[in-house]
């Protein structure tokens, strides 16, 4: 293994080309602790539920109907009992996230966090097609997951302290998570639940997602540029200019004029020289000072 490819090699290049900004993992947490605020504000019943949540949340009966957004505000909905859960992931999200924010760049996750989503959230509902799932999905844990995964792809032997004396590599790290990502999913294939609890360990293909990310080097920004109007304007505008465009071709020019000169000359063998018209006969002039010149 060279140089270049050890831990501590790519923590020091990385820290040289590091940007200053985490505004998107920032406005990530901020946005999430208000809807679960909001949600908390909200709880009616005996059974807690919250009309926030039960909005936001990704239930993929939903989803099939038209509720295309829960595909990514399940992503910043937690339930009002799930205070653990908030605190756990948005601690790790605001650690790691705002380290790949500052390798990555902004607009790099700006796209990152909602493809996550979208992926987890594309799985999860497409489970709903083969069979019914009555419990929503919500929750940011799996993107906690997710760029704790991204984050040890890069340092996988990075230690981290669990507890104040007791540590484990970052990469095993990740493999504790993601167990306790299943541990949902177990609960209800040990009850019964059979497939269904296959569905509730979606949140786990954040690592997939995450590690697809890593091996084929996506940059995900590129998408932005789709929706540039700026670029898709000048665009437009240089192809009018294109098209506006007229080459001057002297060839083309030339066989112009000897095809009037050719046409006027059977007019002058037919009807003689009489018959022509002032601009037949300015085209004859030009045509012998074009002579001229060729031969001077």
């Amino acid at each position: 293994m060279g140089f270049d490819d050890r831990d501590y090699s790519q923590e020091e290049s990385w820290a040289a080309s590091a940007q200053p900004d985490n505004v998107v993992t920032k406005w990530f947490v901020i946005l999430t602790v208000i809807v679960f605020a909001m949600g908390a504000l909200t709880v009616s019943g005996a059974a807690g539920s919250s009309i926030v949540f039960e909005s936001l949340a990704l239930k993929a009966i939903d989803v099939m109907h038209g509720q295309v957004w829960r595909l990514f505000t399940f992503a910043i909905s937690h339930h009002p009992n799930d205070i653990f859960g908030i605190v756990f992931s948005l601690l790790i999200i605001w650690q790691i996230g705002s380290q790949l924010e500052r390798m990555y760049g902004s607009n790099e996750m700006l796209v990152f966090y909602p493809a996550m989503a979208l992926f987890v959230g594309a799985v999860f509902t497409a489970w709903g097609f083969i069979v019914p799932l009555a419990m929503p999905l919500g929750g940011s844990a799996f993107i906690a997951l997710g760029v704790l995964t991204l984050y040890a792809t890069h340092y996988p032997r990075m230690e981290v302290y669990i507890l104040p004396l007791i540590s484990v590599q970052l990469r095993f790290l990740v493999a504790i998570y993601a167990l306790f990502g299943l541990y949902p999913a177990l609960r209800i294939v040990q009850a019964g639940g059979g497939v269904i609890g296959l569905a509730y360990a979606s949140p786990v293909l954040s690592v997939v997602f995450s590690l697809a990310y890593r091996h084929f080097h996506w940059h995900l920004a590129a998408i932005t540029g789709i929706f540039n109007l700026s670029r898709w304007k000048r665009a437009w505008r240089n192809r009018v200019a294109r098209s506006r465009l007229r080459v001057y071709n002297p060839t083309m020019e030339v066989d112009k004029l000897d095809t009037k000169v050719d046409a006027i000359l059977i007019k002058i063998h037919e009807q003689g020289s009489e018959s022509l018209t002032e601009e037949e006969r300015a085209i004859l002039v030009k045509a012998s000072e074009r002579a001229k010149n060729r031969i001077s």
